[in-house]
């Protein structure tokens, strides 16, 4: 039997604390199941290549580089479940901060073309996220840092668990969804109705503060730096700055969300970095 990953540990007690948390009184039965049976298929798939795939010999390896993709939909889909109520108060604080710090930034964006154009590349930033993780992986692989995987899913795992993991107890709307006036001088361009179609099917419906497409972008950057893929790791942190450019100036998040997402990555990353010196 393989030893299991610290990355496969994280995920695991993640899985069962969300599976924990799902049934203090609160939530609705449906919810709680609904919660209780993510977490046994996430954990179940987790475990699933230490268990039954050393039969497939090598390939059980790369099987295991690659799965934690799909274990990140399922931390979030479960931590989504438990979005019951919006915290109205909240959201005024953080609308007013971002009236104050962001709209005059967008006010200027959308009355030039320059500005116009900047806010399309940033939205593409935005909608690179869905790629960023996968492409991560494949940075490492390419050059020849494949041992560093298991880290950096550790310190992936962790940014998403610092970010999404606050929704059980923060709950608010993304500001796109608030009726904000000042922000719809947005060009609706087709970029920007892609993000908001796959918002639409693919997202949680709720805010997470801290921004999680900041977190996990930041956090990959952070340990392709580690690692010395060079400008790779550079590019992406390139990507992880147009993405919380994308998220604040397309309003898919507060500004405070995106500060804090950079912040969690590089406590992820510390984190993960303490973790794999313990265990080395």
């Amino acid at each position: 039997m393989l030893s299991p990953r610290a990355s496969e540990w994280i995920s695991v007690l993640v899985f069962a604390g969300y599976v924990a948390l799902a049934w203090r009184p609160g939530l609705d039965r449906v919810r709680q199941l609904k919660i209780s049976a993510i977490g046994l298929a996430g954990a179940g798939i987790t475990i699933f290549p230490v268990l039954a795939l050393p039969i497939l010999g090598s390939s059980a390896r790369y099987v295991r580089d690659w799965l934690p993709c799909l274990l990140l939909l399922l931390l979030y889909s479960q931590a989504g479940q438990f979005v019951t109520r919006s915290d109205v108060e909240l959201e005024i604080r953080l609308e007013l901060l971002d009236r104050r710090w962001v709209a005059p930034w967008l006010k200027w964006c959308c009355e030039r073309r320059i500005g116009v154009w900047f806010l399309t590349c940033v939205e593409a930033a935005y909608c690179s996220y869905y790629l960023a993780i996968p492409m991560a992986v494949g940075a490492l692989y390419w050059f020849g840092k494949r041992r560093d995987v298991d880290h950096f899913w550790t310190v992936v795992v962790l940014a998403s668990l610092f970010s999404c993991g606050t929704l059980p107890f923060i709950q608010t709307r993304p500001p796109r969804m608030i009726g904000e006036k000042w922000s719809e001088c947005l060009p609706n361009g087709k970029m920007r109705a892609f993000n908001l179609w796959i918002l639409r099917h693919g997202s949680i419906q709720a805010n997470t503060i801290p921004s999680a497409h900041v977190a996990l972008a930041s956090a990959c950057a952070f340990v392709l730096l580690q690692a010395g893929t060079g400008w790779v790791a550079v590019c992406f942190l390139g990507i992880a700055l147009g993405i919380a450019l994308g998220a604040v100036g397309g309003r898919y998040h507060y500004g405070v969300d995106a500060v804090l997402g950079f912040l969690v990555g590089a406590a992820a990353f510390l984190v993960g970095a303490a973790l794999q010196w313990r265990f080395l």
